[in-house]
């Protein structure tokens, strides 16, 4: 589901329909918008295009500038910490998210900043009641699948944007899709799948596309970064994934003991890199505990960190493969 962009005149009559539709919610501050731009670019207001742009799903519909106008106004405070050219590359920069509770964060963060324009949003998941001490939605997004939900958010941020949704989430059928019909430029991996963690690496190496992936851990962040584009014969996980673990997760099925996919879960990143209350946690799952625990903290900070290195890769800047680690607390230090 993609917002409608109304041209004022071509458009006329659909506009006018929608303007008459009782339970539609119209905004209008276009007067606004061209001040704003005024203050940016000297320009003949009589030439300033605007459009009108649709969104089904919260029936709002609402008078904008032009793509063009709209996206350097929208952007105007990047400038400077981000260059012109930069901001292009990062705009240019087609990125796949896979899993979109802890890519939910990154998937706002990135439009905001005005990257990834063209993305692809993978995740069979809904929105849960659990999921609200950390996912940035509310009690009326309940149900909602995870990857429409993040394309509504970022479609509210900038209604230009071209985003393809798999609510199916991946699988073995449509992983070479996701990655490259067409190709993407950077894969954010944060699946809870574990096979399909392994697999969706495997493929990304062999397309030469580069992976990020952010871990919770307690209040901190693990940060893996796997450049597969300028080292094609790296080892998945940068070589922290070891041969046994990795064996025990392309075994598993789905008559496979609940218990044993929570270890993997640990395993995989690896114990020894998780705080204690995290690692301990693992042991509780299904007894006293829901789910593996995650805090808003942790996961506000990812959606800035996969920013931030979405950025870098799409401009060259800095992100070599490696894991680091980011703890909150560590600025007390």
């Amino acid at each position: 589901m993609k917002p409608e962009i109304l041209d004022p005149v071509r458009d006329e009559d659909r506009i006018n329909q929608l303007k008459f539709e009782g339970q539609v919610i119209i905004v209008d501050n276009i007067e606004s918008q061209i001040e704003e731009l005024k203050k940016i670019k000297p320009i003949d207001v009589n030439e300033v295009g605007n459009v009108w742009a649709y969104f089904p799903w919260s029936r709002l519909l609402t008078h904008i500038l032009s793509k063009n106008y709209y996206r350097l106004v929208r952007l105007s405070r990047n400038q400077n910490l981000i260059t012109p050219k930069e901001q292009e590359k990062f705009t240019r920069q087609r990125i796949g998210i896979a899993g979109l509770n802890v890519g939910n964060p990154g998937a706002v963060c990135i439009v905001l900043e005005g990257g990834g324009e063209g993305m692809k949003f993978a995740d069979n998941d809904v929105l849960e009641l659990s999921n609200l001490n950390r996912f940035r939605a509310g009690l009326g997004n309940l149900g909602v699948n995870k990857a429409i939900l993040s394309a509504q958010q970022a479609y509210e941020i900038d209604p230009f944007y071209d985003i393809e949704i798999f609510d199916k989430g991946i699988s073995e059928d449509n992983i070479d899709k996701f990655l490259a019909e067409p190709k993407i430029d950077l894969l954010i991996e944060e699946m809870d799948n574990m096979p399909l963690k392994i697999k969706i690496r495997e493929k990304a190496r062999h397309y030469k596309i580069p992976v990020l992936m952010v871990t919770g851990n307690g209040p901190g962040l693990i940060v893996d970064i796997e450049r597969y584009d300028l080292e094609p014969n790296l080892q998945l996980l940068n070589g922290h994934l070891k041969n046994d673990v990795r064996n025990r997760v392309l075994a598993l099925t789905d008559f496979s003991p609940a218990q044993e996919k929570i270890n993997l879960a640990r395993d995989f990143m690896g114990a020894e890199f998780l705080v204690d209350r995290l690692r301990e946690s693992f042991d509780l799952v299904g007894k006293e505990l829901a789910g593996i625990p995650q805090l808003s903290e942790a996961s506000f900070l990812r959606g800035a960190i996969l920013c931030y290195f979405a950025r870098q890769i799409a401009v060259g800047g800095n992100a070599t493969s490696g894991r680091y680690f980011l703890q909150i607390g560590d600025v007390l230090r």
